[in-house]
């Protein structure tokens, strides 16, 4: 109200032009968002952090996330399946921040069935601004599930293993517990840990994490 007494209007706050540009971002994100859903490539928007958070995935990758046993998603947080496919996941995270754009990074997931998925991992520059509520946003593509009967012949080639025991060897690489792995293979504890141990035997190593890290290295060839 002013001194003579006369109602003011309240002040329009959002200018009618600034009000149109917001539109027209409003309408480009659906039509991206729209885009994306019709790409076959399984696509994800992930929030960097101790934890990775999905800020926008495409229909393919929500199917994919729904029925994954080696990445799935948890109230839109990605819980990679196991100590070393968390730590491979995480890996290619802290490259694709630490070169920036145009660098893509392979991470190289195992299921307990000793099949690959490989998550190819991009930074995004997106113009980020601390008006926006996110700083960083990673592309993530996660592409089909190939057979690992590469890996496993690999190390039945290199290092004379049965099929059974590179298969133990790539469970251990993808899960992290021997115990885990027998009972997602159904197999008895005494079993895998017989074909571990001839396994590290005839790699020479000493330990599970020398075996792991080797199986590792294998795959990344």
């Amino acid at each position: 109200m002013t001194e003579d007494g006369v109602q003011q209007q309240p002040e329009r706050r959002v200018r009618r032009e600034d009000r149109a540009d917001a539109l027209r971002w409003i309408a480009f994100a659906r039509s991206l968002a729209a885009t994306l859903d019709v790409i076959p490539q399984a696509l994800a928007l992930v929030v960097p952090g101790p934890q990775l958070r999905i800020w926008h995935a495409n229909a393919a990758a929500l199917g994919r996330l729904a029925s994954s046993n080696i990445l799935p998603m948890r109230e839109g947080v990605l819980l990679p399946a196991g100590a070393a496919n968390a730590t491979e996941l995480f890996r290619a995270v802290e490259l694709a921040l630490a070169t920036g754009p145009r660098h893509r990074h392979r991470a190289t997931l195992i299921s307990p069935d000793a099949r690959v998925a490989p998550v190819l991992v991009q930074a995004l520059d997106f113009g980020a601004s601390p008006d926006l509520p996110v700083s960083h946003l990673l592309l993530l593509e996660m592409q089909e599930k190939i057979s690992a009967d590469d890996g496993l012949a690999r190390l039945s080639e290199r290092f004379q293993m049965t099929r059974k025991e590179a298969e133990c060897a790539l469970g251990l690489y993808a899960i992290g517990s021997i115990d885990k792995f027998a009972r997602c293979t159904g197999k008895s504890i005494h079993t895998v840990r017989t074909q571990l141990k001839a396994a590290m035997h005839k790699t020479d190593t000493n330990t599970q994490a020398a075996l792991v890290a080797l199986v590792a290295d294998l795959i990344n060839e």
